[in-house]
């Protein structure tokens, strides 16, 4: 959804997914093999695939987290390296070998405040989305929706069986590989770990699965939000953040309740988002699979920024 808040604030939000050619880097990459298992994390509200690659100052953590079902994560990639851009940008991104190149945003930060990283901001998936799905993610993102709310062709078993590392090309000097095997495995775990979470919401996955129709926003969320809803004290420090949010939708379309899956600054932005979020979001009800009204679940993000 974009908000437009005005000449000296916006808020937007991030699932566009940004994707490009990239030219191919001139030195062969850099391959790192793991040096941990997979980890898969069961928060509360998102579930997180990790793992280690390379020793020493090479050691790189790649963290993939889903904050709901579907074929999309959010990739987070941590270690000394990172250190090459400080200040965020783009990054060329590969799932191969059976996939192209993507160009992903990224901001820099830290883990665990001592650990560089780059955040990448789009919702991102292994295989990039073609030119005609691109049109109707960047329709929808004008139109407020997420990109999880684009109907684009599925990842399948198969696509997740033959990719078998990550890349990550510029910024970098020399690129990166993260020979990771198969992700077929990986990727079974975190929708495991998904089933769980959405019986954690007091939701039944199985129903969810065999629903006729998702929850879809009345109107353009761009105006859940307006300029008011900034936070006078973030504002005033020009200070941004990212809000991962869940509301629990009714058989009425009316939020019931409203989450922070992941935010960069709680104390800050939560409670912002979330108040006029309980206001203002309404919905045409999601629909199970006998054609009657069901409580579901609607997912997206918000960034704050000033210009």
């Amino acid at each position: 959804m974009v908000m437009k808040m005005g000449d000296k604030a916006t808020l937007l939000s991030l699932s566009l997914i940004l994707l490009a050619p990239q030219a191919a880097a001139n030195e062969a990459p850099l391959e790192l093999e793991p040096s941990s298992s997979w980890n898969v994390h069961y928060a509360d509200d998102y579930c997180r695939l990790a793992r280690t690659f390379g020793t020493g100052d090479d050691a790189l953590i790649l963290f993939m987290d889903r904050f709901g079902p579907g074929d999309y994560f959010r990739m987070t990639l941590a270690g000394e390296i990172t250190k090459a851009k400080k200040n965020g940008g783009e990054a060329a991104v590969r799932f191969g070998p059976p996939f192209a190149e993507h160009r992903l945003v990224f901001f820099s930060g830290w883990i665990d405040e001592k650990i560089p990283a780059w955040i990448f901001i789009a919702d991102n998936r292994i295989r990039p989305l073609s030119l005609k799905e691109q049109k109707r993610t960047y329709a929808a993102f004008k139109a407020g929706l997420g990109a999880a709310h684009v109907e684009v062709s599925p990842i399948t078993a198969e696509d997740e069986a033959a990719t078998t590392y990550v890349e990550f090309g510029r910024p970098l000097r020399r690129p990166v590989r993260l020979m990771t095997g198969s992700l077929k495995a990986p990727f079974d775990a975190l929708r495991s770990c998904l089933d769980n979470l959405i019986t954690h919401w007091g939701l039944d996955p199985d129903r969810l699965k065999n629903q006729s129709k998702g929850v879809s926003p009345i109107g353009n969320p761009g105006k859940w939000l307006t300029h008011s809803d900034y936070p006078s004290a973030m504002l005033s420090q020009g200070m941004p953040g990212i809000v991962n949010f869940r509301l629990i939708v009714d058989e009425k379309g009316v939020p019931a309740s409203c989450h922070v899956q992941q935010s960069t600054n709680p104390e800050g932005f939560d409670k912002a988002v979330c108040n006029a979020l309980m206001r203002r979001a309404r919905f045409d009800a999601a629909v199970d699979a006998s054609g009657n009204p069901m409580r579901s679940y609607y997912l997206n993000k918000v960034r704050f920024h000033t210009h």
